[in-house]
């Protein structure tokens, strides 16, 4: 038999048709790895992009609200990002271009007398319009806040006025409405420059004697041509405060209280913790402790009396006194009612006191000796006590506790009158308006912030309440809370040197 043999072809690997299916699958590998990676690229950059070149969406307002104070409207916009705005006000149309979107209008009627309506409206893609409708022309503010984000709108109902007159020779008066925190408030302000012609002086609101008066009255008696009310007083004109112009004294206080004061260089200030000290030296050593000057004499008192008080001591027969004249005793006297002149003090006594000076005799040495507790106050040209301090060297110090001022005036507000003094000595002489639908009147805290933004760095309060008055070329300039001019006690008046 034989062997048959078969033809056996090797595998070729390389075949067409072989070849060409593996190509297909190569590429179709590639391509699934590239569009792979290039989404793992998309991705990455839509997760790189917005922190290297971030987009900012445009700001939404959220909501709008609408608030009313008794000095001014506020309408307020709840933004979700921070906006801008474009004022493009009108007399009788408060309106404003907004860097918002707007999804729908927004609106609120109000019933007020100077806004009658608030609308906020699309203004296209991208902005908003804010419209304020007016009764009358108003004054607006617009602030923006952030944390949250807001625009708040600000119309006055009283307009925010400052105004300010030249009155020559270092003397200027001005003018502030204002609006503080949503009150109004009215303030009235003479400033008398360091090198200025003109001085301050106190006078007696009765005019040559101790007593109350009218101070247009008494302004026009004494020939100042400017004056607000100073000291405070009791109801007989006893005034309540140390004040004195050069050796003429008007009153004393001795619970230690602030004052302002011009020293015997000229150079004004406030000093805290002035007390009035005053005794008298007998015949033999003994001394006895003057406990009032230039008021009415109670039981057991000592009281010393010079011309400022009146023509007399006003005093009854029930008590014994003595007139001193530079040193000496020139009379004595258990009638009552001394005479008083410029160049003698009459001392007065009740009771124990009245006793303790039926010893002396025409001719004997009395030494009277008086302070207020400091050599430069004592020396001083002028000094008007109040109280409370309101600044001290630039800051808010309101010291009613320390200085034991009464609830009527270390609390609440009312109608001041101030007195500050400058870094370069300029004096500031303020009256507040208070207790009415035009002014609010301001706390001592308040007041005191005021002074400073007039740029005090040192201040004391005086009288308020229905005494706060200015009075200036005859005329009042504020308007009393009593309606009218309520008689004063110490006036403190702006006279040409």
């Amino acid at each position: 038999m034989g062997t048959v043999l078969e033809r056996c072809e090797p595998a070729n690997p390389y075949r067409p048709a072989d070849f060409t299916e593996s190509w297909e699958n190569m590429k179709n590998n590639n391509s699934r790895r590239i569009a792979g990676r290039m989404k793992q690229l998309l991705l990455f950059l839509a997760i790189l992009l917005p922190m290297l070149f971030p987009v900012s969406a445009r700001a939404q307002v959220t909501n709008m609200r609408v608030g009313s104070g008794a000095a001014r409207i506020r309408i307020v916009l709840d933004i979700d990002k921070a906006a801008t705005f474009k004022d493009k006000s009108s007399d009788n149309l408060i309106s404003l271009e907004i860097g918002t979107e707007v999804k729908k209008t927004l609106q609120k009627k109000i019933s007020d007398e100077t806004v009658t309506g608030v609308v906020l409206e699309k203004a296209g893609k991208k902005a908003g319009i804010l419209k304020i409708s007016l009764k009358k022309p108003a004054q607006h503010k617009v602030i923006v806040l952030k944390n949250p984000n807001r625009i708040v709108v600000d119309v006055y109902r009283i307009q925010i006025i400052r105004t300010s007159k030249d009155l020559g020779n270092g003397l200027t008066y001005t003018f502030w409405q204002d609006d503080m925190n949503g009150l109004p408030v009215r303030v009235y302000a003479l400033s008398l420059s360091p090198d200025s012609k003109y001085e301050l002086r106190p006078f007696s609101g009765a005019g040559s004697a101790n007593g109350r008066g009218r101070l247009t009255r008494a302004v026009s008696l004494v020939g100042a041509r400017a004056a607000v009310n100073a000291c405070y007083f009791d109801t007989d004109g006893w005034v309540i405060g140390n004040c004195k112009w050069n050796e003429s004294v008007f009153g004393v206080e001795s619970t230690p209280r602030s004052a302002f004061v011009i020293d015997k260089e000229g150079k004004p200030s406030v000093q805290k913790d002035l007390a009035y000290r005053g005794t008298a030296t007998l015949p033999g050593g003994r001394v006895l402790t003057i406990l009032g000057l230039n008021r009415q004499r109670i039981a057991n008192d000592l009281v010393l009396f010079n011309r400022n008080y009146a023509s007399g001591t006003r005093t009854n027969e029930h008590g014994r006194e003595i007139r001193v004249s530079k040193g000496r005793v020139t009379e004595v006297s258990a009638k009552g009612n001394m005479a008083l002149d410029n160049d003698s003090l009459v001392l007065s006594g009740h009771g124990v006191n009245a006793d303790a000076l039926a010893v002396v005799r025409r001719g004997d040495r009395v030494a009277i000796d008086q302070t207020l507790g400091s050599r430069m106050a004592d020396e001083a040209r002028l000094v008007v006590g109040g109280g409370p301090m309101l600044l001290e060297k630039g800051k808010i110090n309101v010291r009613s506790r320390e200085e034991a001022m009464a609830p009527d005036i270390a609390y609440g507000r009312a109608p001041r009158t101030g007195i500050g003094v400058k870094a370069d000595g300029t004096i500031i002489l303020m009256v507040v308006d208070g207790r009415s639908q035009y002014s609010a009147g301001m706390s001592l805290k308040e007041f005191a912030q005021y002074l400073k933004r007039f740029g005090a760095v040192s201040a004391v309060n005086f009288d308020g309440g229905g005494s706060s008055e200015m009075v200036l070329d005859g005329k009042i300039m504020n308007r009393p809370s009593d309606g009218g001019e309520r008689p004063v006690s110490i006036g403190l008046g702006v006279f040409r040197k």
